[in-house]
């Protein structure tokens, strides 16, 4: 049986960078926040991983059972504290990230090989010759896909599949906004526990009344209590509540929600209602180049049916 020397360090530095590389990828494919610190460690946790299986008599830490729960202890340290769906989004991006890094490292090490490979001993020569050329050129092929992906993305490529336009309705007035489909929105409306459709305040502004606007058309960063506190006495104060939030841009912001009499989806030409929703008021841009203007969750859409 033919022996091979390993290089601890090696296979820890590699399966850190990889791990890396596949949680960021991840991270943008599910559109989750970004923080490189928390990354590290789950990188980290996953090259521990990678150093454990050599331990003699732990063959147990090779099972499909234990490295399931190994990826989502991965994903966990790099993307917690979200909800369940989220991190069950995160942990299948996270798996379609590994599979098609792994598979391109894969790939390229064995294209690169020009010798003829008779047996197991061959195929270790050619992937030690080959590890750090493969890591290297694996993660240049998928960071130029992204950038690609990313490139079709901002063209509108493929705007039909992540745009859809929804009508808000309030008080006898309408607006139509187009909303990008964004899986990393699961906010909720604390008091109702109703999903939140996050909309431009430009868009809504016709159907506000004075007081918002004048809250929200103040210079520096807008009062949500006192805004609240304008409407104590207006029969609009129903409408309204404020709504915290970790994502646009911030953590631990806080953005004025407004209960409109209804909010209509546009799909395939059909129209349908999700029910009671909460649309959150968002002072600046959603888009600098303007394509949308809301950000729907796919939590509403299944209130749709």
């Amino acid at each position: 049986m033919p022996l091979y020397k390993v290089y601890l360090d090696q296979v820890f530095l590699g399966n850190l960078v990889m791990n890396y590389a596949i949680l960021w990828t991840a991270a943008k494919l599910s559109r989750a926040p970004v923080h490189t610190m928390r990354l590290i460690a789950g990188a980290a946790l996953g090259a521990a991983y990678a150093l454990a299986v050599f331990i003699p008599g732990a063959g147990f830490l090779q099972s499909v059972w234990f490295k399931t729960v190994i990826s989502a202890g991965i994903v966990a340290v790099a993307f917690s504290p979200v909800t369940v769906r989220m991190f069950l989004i995160c942990l299948g991006s996270f798996f379609l990230a590994s599979f098609t890094l792994g598979g391109l490292a894969i790939g390229i090490i064995f294209y690169l090989n020009s010798s003829r490979m008779s047996s197991w001993e061959g195929i270790g020569k050619v992937i030690e010759g080959n590890f750090w050329p493969g890591i290297l050129l694996g993660l240049t092929a998928l960071w130029a896909a992204g950038r690609g992906f990313a490139a079709l993305l901002k063209k509108g490529r493929f705007e039909n599949l992540f745009r859809i336009p929804i009508l808000i309705n309030s008080g006898g007035k309408q607006v139509r906004v187009e909303a990008l489909l964004d899986t990393g929105n699961q906010l909720k409306d604390p008091m109702t526990q109703n999903p939140v459709v996050v909309v431009e305040y430009n868009s809504l502004k016709p159907l506000l009344p004075e007081e918002v606007q004048a809250g929200l058309e103040r210079d520096g960063e807008a009062d949500i209590w006192s805004i609240l506190s304008s409407l104590s006495e207006s029969i609009h104060i129903s409408r309204f509540s404020a709504v915290p939030f970790q994502s646009l841009g911030r953590s631990n912001g806080m953005m004025l929600g407004f209960r409109p009499d209804e909010l209509v989806i546009e799909r395939q030409g059909k129209l349908t209602s999700p029910g009671r929703v909460v649309v959150g008021i968002y002072r600046n841009k959603l888009d600098p180049e303007g394509s949308y203007q809301a950000l729907l969750g796919p939590n509403v859409l299944e209130l749709t049916g």
